[in-house]
């Protein structure tokens, strides 16, 4: 592949897949995404070197980056009265059966916590070539925006659940007006959670991460998940509430007024889903399977270094040196400081980058 020494030429090359600031909505920010995940592994590695190499991030921490800066608002809740009692308050993040989802054990994980309270960014620190990330906000008019074809590429759980018992919520916004909402959002997520739990006990040769508020609002009883792991994020109700509501508002500008309006009148149906989340928080704080951690911790340390480990592979692989991805698989193995998790996908990493390199 030709090498590229400035950021421009990087873009003009179409099998690559950068995210950049020039990026101005979110829509086309998730559609960049998708673009890269269905990238091969290769085209990825060339990609996250190159967007690391001119933007300092690589496309997976472009993509938070920028969603965060369109997300942005910082005026929006000056005027607010808000409640200054325990949701205002931050709870360390719960994680249940961290260790038998990260050996293999358990195949199927489940984030729950408020709109905005970071469950993505949660599980996109789980991601790997063998984990199947499901966002269940999808799963809502879908054929608007996957096709069958993309669905494929996309997720393999997702495209096996609409081709089959779940063809019937394979529809768009012109389909939806005429189904009952009985019918179609009250079912749709709880379908689709049952199908997700056998789908994964049939699939033990990947890792599944399932995701979204919908879980506490339609699960009420937390044991229904308490044969895989179940991770909570602990953000409270206002800082999620804060930064769902920017995100919600794309930057639209004159809808202001009516939002922080709204905002107001959905403060209680929000400290309802608290309850909810609690009910779950005190289901599984007590499991000896459960650890807990704060935002920012000395996990969050140790990631980083993982983290800067994967963008030296790349950087070794875009330059031929099989020597430079030995040397990282030798420190990897040497390294008492990983976490189990961590080493194994350091060395894979480093296992699949040899691999490329003969093709």
């Amino acid at each position: 592949m030709e090498k590229y020494t400035n950021l421009e030429q990087a873009l003009q090359d179409s099998s690559l897949v950068i995210i950049t600031d020039q990026i101005t909505s979110l829509r086309e920010l998730d559609k960049a995404y998708v673009d890269y995940r269905i990238l091969t592994k290769k085209q990825r590695r060339f990609s996250n070197y190159y967007s690391n190499e001119f933007l300092g991030h690589t496309v997976p921490e472009m993509y938070v980056l920028i969603k965060e800066k369109l997300m942005e608002d910082n005026d929006f809740f000056e005027d607010l009265e808000l409640p200054k009692d325990k949701y205002l308050h931050t709870e360390p993040d719960l994680y249940y059966k961290e260790e038998s989802f990260n050996a293999g054990d358990t195949n199927i994980c489940f984030i729950l916590g408020h709109s905005g309270s970071g469950k993505s960014m949660m599980a996109r620190m789980l991601e790997g070539d063998d984990i199947d990330h499901i966002e269940l906000d999808d799963l809502l008019l879908i054929k608007d925006h996957f096709t069958m074809e993309e669905l494929k590429e996309y997720s393999d759980m997702f495209y096996s659940f609409f081709i089959g018992e779940g063809a019937k919520y394979y529809i768009g916004v012109d389909e939806r007006n005429s189904i009952p909402k009985e019918e179609y959002e009250d079912k749709v997520f709880i379908d689709f959670v049952r199908f997700a739990m056998d789908y994964a006990k049939q699939h033990k040769e990947k890792k599944y991460i399932v995701e979204g508020i919908w879980l506490y609002l339609y699960f009420d009883d937390p044991s229904l998940f308490e044969d895989y792991a179940v991770f909570i994020k602990g953000t409270s109700f206002l800082k999620s509430k804060i930064r769902a509501t920017k995100r919600e508002m794309h930057r639209d500008k004159e809808a202001l007024q009516d939002r922080k309006q709204m905002f107001g009148r959905e403060v209680r149906n929000y400290l309802l889903d608290e309850d909810k989340i609690d009910r779950y928080r005190d289901f599984y704080g007590e499991s000896p399977y459960t650890i807990f951690r704060d935002e920012t911790s000395e996990a969050d340390k140790k990631s980083e270094v993982m983290i800067n480990e994967l963008k030296s592979i790349d950087r070794c692989f875009v330059n031929d040196d099989a020597d430079g991805i030995n040397e990282i698989m030798k420190k990897a193995e040497a390294n008492t400081e990983f976490s189990h998790w961590d080493k194994l996908r350091i060395i894979n990493e480093c296992k699949l980058a040899l691999l490329d390199l003969r093709i």
